[in-house]
């Protein structure tokens, strides 16, 4: 059976698909010539070098998004994928990125340093700083005549006043600038008051006009940092390797400064609910406070109450072996005798002969002397009795410069060794307490 013929237009698709298939990812170099750009955004010209020639088109979203504006005549590296326009039969690169002929090297050197620096660990995430959500103190490194420092600053207006910002100048392009921009990050680092945070920023340019950002020097500086850095160099398309090893990295130098500090507008709502959660905390506090003084004063009163009743307790026991040794107690009770032994006498005298007379004036004699020393020796008993029991007064013995010593939790203190060096306590005088630190303890020697 013979093979049924194909048609232009199956021919083409099957052409089509090899194409597109076979050629996803091309780079090629080349010179551009007939270059034209339409109203429509899009680019068409034709990459050629001494034997051969191509048609291209770079579509309008990526025209968008070129680094460099192609020029008739000029060399170039195209990044792009082959694809055929079936009307024509003629097939076309659809260019997705162009650099300068230069630009190939450098691209390669770039990902020749990427991959030396991520296996040195200077990428890793583990290794990335947390930026304060709050900074006081900014530190920007970049160039003091740049744009982007204008910008930086334009941002900053808007944020709190309390921000300080520190600029170290630094050479941000060509063949010095990776040395400026090491030193200006270590000025930042040997000031006193240190910056809370550092932005390394730069406007955007071609790759050559950024190189100095992928420079190991500037790479390890930014990894080394004690100080968390933002970086926000070139444009939101440019990617350095001082982008990477930065701890966050910004679209665009402005963006740095936005990410860096929250706006005035932003903090408005935030610092009201502090207000409200101090306010609470502080009330709470002060209620918890004055229950706890009131606890403190309520055991201690009732530690003074219970001390005063064991003391009024002894009192009266005092009292009533003091009442024992009252002089009238006593002479009552020899009053007593001395009757009862006069009515004995009176009755034996009644008996006895004239004799005897004398004996019993004589023992009368004695009776009373005895009886006058005998009162004599209570009183002085009684008083010394007294004078031992206004002693053990509380009251008394305070006036006389004596204090209750208690400690924190209201306990009385009755030895050395329950204090120490630093110990609070409340000495009770008669007419009122006083707080004070113990600083030094010396405990009697045995």
């Amino acid at each position: 059976m013979a093979n049924t013929p194909l048609t232009v237009s199956e021919l083409t698709a099957r052409i089509k698909q090899v194409l597109e298939q076979g050629f996803t990812r091309l780079e090629i170099t080349g010179e551009i010539s007939r270059l034209t750009t339409p109203s429509s955004g899009h680019m068409y010209f034709t990459i050629k070098d001494n034997h051969a020639a191509i048609s291209a088109v770079v579509w309008r979203s990526a025209a968008a998004r070129l680094n460099i504006r192609p020029k008739d005549g000029q060399a170039y590296i195209f990044k792009g994928h082959l694809s055929l326009y079936e009307p024509r039969g003629s097939y076309q690169l659809v260019v997705t990125s162009i650099l300068a002929a230069g630009e190939g090297q450098l691209a390669a050197e770039f990902e020749r340093r990427k991959a030396l620096f991520a296996n040195k660990g200077w990428f890793d995430n583990a290794s990335k700083q947390t930026i304060p959500q709050y900074p006081k103190h900014i530190g920007i490194v970049t160039s003091q005549t740049a744009a982007a420092f204008e910008d930086v600053k334009k941002v900053l207006h808007t944020r709190p006043a309390w921000l300080n910002i520190t600029l170290s100048p630094a050479v941000v392009q060509g063949e010095s600038a990776p040395k400026s921009i090491f030193q200006a990050i270590r000025r930042l680092h040997q000031l006193e008051d240190k910056p809370d945070v550092i932005l390394l920023v730069r406007g955007g340019g071609s790759i050559e006009d950024l190189w100095c950002f992928n420079d190991e020097k500037v790479v390890q500086a930014i990894f080394a940092s004690n100080i968390p850095i933002i970086s926000g160099v070139g444009h939101e398309i440019d990617t350095t390797l001082a982008d990477l090893a930065a701890d966050i990295r910004a679209a665009t130098p402005s963006n740095a400064a936005e990410i860096v500090c929250p706006a005035k507008d932003t903090l408005k709502p935030q610092v009201s609910r502090l207000y409200q959660h101090l306010t609470q905390a502080l009330n709470s506090l002060k209620d918890a406070k004055y229950w706890a003084l009131e606890r403190v004063n309520h055991q201690f009163q009732q530690h003074i109450r219970q001390s005063m009743k064991k003391k009024h307790f002894q009192v009266r026991e005092l009292k009533n072996r003091l009442q024992q040794f009252e002089p009238n107690h006593r002479l009552r009770q020899d009053m007593h005798q001395f009757y009862s032994l006069k009515q004995r006498l009176f009755a034996v005298t009644q008996n006895t002969v004239p004799k005897k007379r004398h004996a019993l004036e004589q023992a009368a004699y004695q009776l009373r002397l005895s009886y006058e020393h005998q009162l004599q020796h209570n009183y002085h008993q009684w008083q010394k009795r007294h004078e031992q029991l206004l002693a053990m007064n509380p009251t008394h013995v305070l006036k006389r410069g004596y204090a209750i010593t208690t400690n924190a939790k209201g306990e009385v203190i009755s030895s050395i060794r329950k204090l120490a060096k630093g110990d609070t306590v409340h000495l009770h005088l008669h007419d009122g307490t006083a707080a004070t630190q113990v600083t030094h303890v010396k405990r009697k020697t045995p």
